[in-house]
């Protein structure tokens, strides 16, 4: 009787078909936000911040293929140069690489340069 009363409560009964459709439509909701977010990204493209974004992602994954990010050799050297370009735009380069890439910057730098190579990249944008 006490499953049958809740079950008849109207808005438990809504709230639980609304948790249901959203745990089978969670995948499709976040491709739909990732698609949302490139969109803007590529919308403003000719941006230099979003270019910085992207020639960063180019220099941690030189092969293009997103699957090989964590394999494939990393230009130290391009990323280098890119710090220094990075230098007073930082907050806004690391907002467009994590609305491009859906990480952040410094994570991505963390995971691809060694921990002096990071705290020189470190130290030039700061």
């Amino acid at each position: 009787t006490g499953a049958k009363k809740v079950f008849s409560n109207k808005y438990i009964f809504i709230g639980m078909i609304v948790l249901i459709i959203l745990f089978f439509l969670k995948g499709r909701i976040k491709k739909v936000i990732k698609n949302y977010n490139e969109k803007q990204f590529d919308k403003n493209e000719t941006t230099d911040i979003n270019q910085l974004a992207q020639q960063y992602r180019s220099a941690s994954n030189p092969s293009g293929s997103s699957w090989m990010i964590d394999f494939d050799g990393t230009d130290e050297d391009a990323i280098e140069k890119l710090a220094f370009q990075t230098k007073n735009h930082f907050t806004d380069i690391a907002s467009a690489y994590k609305q491009k890439f859906d990480e952040t910057l410094t994570d991505r730098m963390r995971a691809e340069l060694d921990s002096d190579e990071f705290k020189n990249w470190h130290n030039i944008i700061n």
